[in-house]
């Protein structure tokens, strides 16, 4: 059978209107008992990336997640509200994270519970293709059900984040940092977030899209108004649905490229059910994709380090660095150094994973290719 996705349009975040939105797309994917027993926990895990305030579209807006908890609470489950952000797995950095995203706002208004538990611990996957054995943190395995609420951005390294590359939240803290330096290549790594995908299987993914971010995402680029809910059991179909839903080419996404490549889909939206709103209708032009691999997507091993220096976009802080160290915590290589109250990559140790991008705090960190001399837009 063909996997279903449901597509529900919604233009706003005002909490009615994506109340109503959420309930149809789960109804229409069979509805929220189909996933959820009474007195079960639920890992109701959004898309934290950084603490970014609300009007930059970085994480999941709380909306989404506040409507996610009251589908599950009318369920007669218990909703905990989690993820491991970018950077440090500690207490001051999660709570910060928390209360800029609105996720505190959405546990006081709601009676969910946050997640608070740094633990992790070390899971056996047999079946992974790229890595047997991962670092989970003990939030995910202690929850009953998991219901994964990406938000549809672009990507750096991925070209495009949604379901899958969500689910890389699961990896605690800068352990993330690891997994790049080991999988520096983006048809590896995301061959590796497959993985990841194939052993946490969420029960439910449901996608915020109502505003997506086009350009040098997944935290520094604009807010992009797409006005849909996605909502599926198959995050693989779910995240082809959202590439045709911004004219993204599948081949050009990671992730998506391995899935094919793997069987776990066609990489075709016409081969996937969609239930709900119309797909070709929902269809928004003038979305657009990051820049940072160009001429040398689908090269592989053989791009030489001097192609790599000439056409692969790399890292430069700008004039609104202020030399917090951020970057130089987040780089799994130890590329980057502060001197004089700013960053300086070490362009020829970088190995192009953008972590310092994705998680600066000031935005202050530029994708350049050498021959353009200019920032990527």
């Amino acid at each position: 059978m063909n996997p279903s996705v449901a597509l529900v349009r919604c233009a706003t975040y005002d909490d009615q209107a994506v109340q109503d939105a959420t309930q149809r797309a789960v109804d229409l994917v069979g509805g929220i008992d189909a996933y959820v027993q009474p007195g079960q926990r639920v890992l109701v895990k959004p898309n934290l990336v950084r603490a970014a305030p609300l009007r930059e579209m970085v994480c999941t807006h709380p909306a989404v997640v506040k409507a996610v908890v009251r589908l599950v609470q009318q369920a007669g489950a218990v909703p905990v509200i989690g993820d491991s952000p970018g950077g440090p797995f500690v207490t001051p950095w999660l709570r910060a994270v928390y209360g800029t995203s609105g996720m505190t706002r959405v546990a006081q208004e709601t009676g969910a519970e946050l997640n608070w538990n740094l633990a992790a611990s070390h899971v056996s996957h047999p079946e992974g293709r790229r890595i047997k054995n991962l670092e989970v943190a003990d939030f995910v395995s202690e929850a009953d059900v998991i219901i994964s609420l990406p938000k549809l951005k672009t990507h750096g390294l991925m070209q495009l984040t949604g379901a899958t590359k969500n689910l890389f939240g699961v990896i605690p803290g800068t352990t993330k940092a690891a997994y790049h330096a080991k999988f520096p290549q983006p048809e590896h790594f995301g061959d590796m977030l497959l993985d990841v995908l194939t052993l946490i299987r969420p029960a439910l993914t449901i996608m915020d899209s109502i505003v997506a971010m086009d350009g040098p995402g997944p935290s520094a680029g604009d807010p992009f108004p797409v006005g849909a809910l996605l909502a599926s059991s198959d995050g693989v179909a779910m995240d082809v649905v959202a590439a045709y839903l911004v004219d993204m080419d599948v081949q050009h996404i990671y992730p998506l490229r391995a899935a094919v490549e793997r069987g776990l889909s066609t990489g075709l939206a016409s081969d996937v059910r969609i239930l709900g709103d119309s797909l070709s209708e929902a269809r928004v032009q003038g979305f657009r994709a990051p820049e940072t691999h160009g001429p040398t997507r689908g090269f592989g091993l053989l791009v030489s380090q001097v192609v790599k220096q000439w056409f692969v976009a790399a890292p430069i802080s700008n004039a609104s660095c202020i030399g917090c160290g951020v970057c130089v915590a987040s780089c799994p290589v130890d590329a980057i150094t502060v001197a004089e109250g700013r960053a300086h990559m070490d362009l020829d140790v970088c190995i192009r994973c953008y972590c310092c991008h994705e998680l600066c705090p000031e935005r202050a960190v530029d994708l350049r290719k050498p021959w353009l001399g200019r920032a990527l837009s």
